[in-house]
């Protein structure tokens, strides 16, 4: 039994994100620390926004872990507070200034800050690339890396992808959701 099976997590409803979510919350060791850009928007969109944030919030709470969660718009640190998420810090801020001061080597780091027009997806796969760059310092061997919202060669994670594949990463899921792990 995985971590995935000792938290409630309505896995159904996260539809095309499920399998790698229960990859990615599986994956995680104990006393994990995991650093996420895009925050909860709203509370209960398990299919469309992925609710990510709550479920790595409960990972945490499984794994005595703790999630730092950045978003430039303060609603996302207004419904961390109004949800309780007690094993999550809400910082709002621009999520490339952030990641730049943040110290601490994370296990898990999930890219999903802003939004994709998979008609034109190169301002979101530049502004990822962005992320992965400020946020390398915390990477270390081990560290997965997963980027949302992800199509065959439109999604956000593609210039991600070309950035990880040349130091080496490993691809770990290739779906809508998309994860190499640091070597």
């Amino acid at each position: 039994m995985g971590t995935a099976d000792l938290i409630d997590v309505p896995w159904v409803e996260l539809g095309k994100r499920a399998d790698t979510f229960r990859l990615l919350v599986d994956s995680l060791p104990d006393n994990c620390m995991i650093v996420e850009t895009g925050t909860i928007r709203e509370a209960g969109n398990w299919a469309g926004d992925g609710q990510s944030t709550l479920v790595w919030n409960m990972a945490a709470g499984v794994l005595a872990g703790h999630v730092t969660t950045i978003d430039i718009d303060p609603i996302g640190a207004q419904l961390v507070d109004e949800l309780d998420l007690n094993h999550t810090t809400a910082i709002t801020g621009d999520s490339l200034e952030v990641l730049r001061k943040l110290s601490a080597p994370v296990d898990l780091l999930y890219l999903d800050s802003f939004d994709i027009d998979f008609n034109h997806p190169e301002p979101a796969q530049d502004h990822h690339l962005r992320e992965i760059a400020a946020a390398w310092h915390l990477c270390r061997p081990g560290t997965v890396v997963a980027v949302d919202d992800n199509l065959p060669h439109a999604g956000k994670g593609r210039r991600v992808a070309e950035f990880l594949l040349a130091r080496n990463a490993e691809p770990i899921s290739d779906t809508y959701v998309t994860a190499w792990r640091i070597r």
